[in-house]
């Protein structure tokens, strides 16, 4: 998880979602009660406390942040294209040049971002984003989404592989990783990007 990563490098950090208060947390990331980052996040009351009370995204000021980072959850399909809020956000952080990371499912924020000339943001970037196999994992319908084909359709150029590593890709001011696994790599890149 990215959070424990900027926080054990001592970083401030604010939650957010579209609507504001308890961060929507997805159940499958309750399956695994074994991991070590569950378990820790389970007896870490501020960290709960943490993503229990988070801003709404129309109350962020985005010179208050160094950078913004999406994690992965199915859920981003449906709660993130759409957000105007969201879209505002990652298009300022842009022009300011601070860095926009996004995580699995996270890079659906993406899609409907568009510049002043209504290019999409994503057109002619290297970066990564679930595909079909990846839905199929945490269990989405057949039906679903394809975040890398409708990334590709916007003229991204999408990385599907790097060996057997957790999937981190980079274009100036853009990180996003395929897998969830690749969160600590997405916040490890955003802590080099802003120092």
């Amino acid at each position: 998880m990215g959070y424990y990563a900027f926080l054990d490098a001592g970083l401030d950090i604010t939650s957010c979602s579209p609507l504001g208060g308890p961060a929507p947390i997805a159940p499958c990331s309750n399956r695994d009660a074994a991991s070590d980052i569950v378990q820790r996040f389970r007896n870490d009351p501020a960290a709960r406390e943490e993503f229990s009370d988070g801003l709404m995204l129309s109350q962020v000021c985005v010179a208050d942040f160094s950078a913004v980072y999406y994690p992965d959850g199915a859920g981003g399909l449906w709660d993130l294209p759409g957000d105007r809020y969201s879209q505002a956000l990652i298009w300022q952080m842009h022009e300011l040049q601070r860095p926009c990371a996004f995580v699995g499912h996270g890079t659906a924020a993406l899609l409907h971002v568009r510049g002043p000339d209504i290019t999409p943001f994503v057109a002619g970037r290297r970066m990564t984003a679930p595909g079909p196999a990846e839905n199929a994992v945490v269990g989405l319908p057949d039906d679903a989404l394809s975040l890398e084909h409708e990334f590709t359709g916007l003229g991204a150029i999408c990385i599907t592989r790097d060996g057997d590593a957790p999937l981190v890709v980079q274009d100036g001011g853009l990180i996003t990783g395929r897998f969830a696994d690749g969160s600590v790599g997405v916040a490890q890149a955003v802590m080099a990007a802003t120092t």
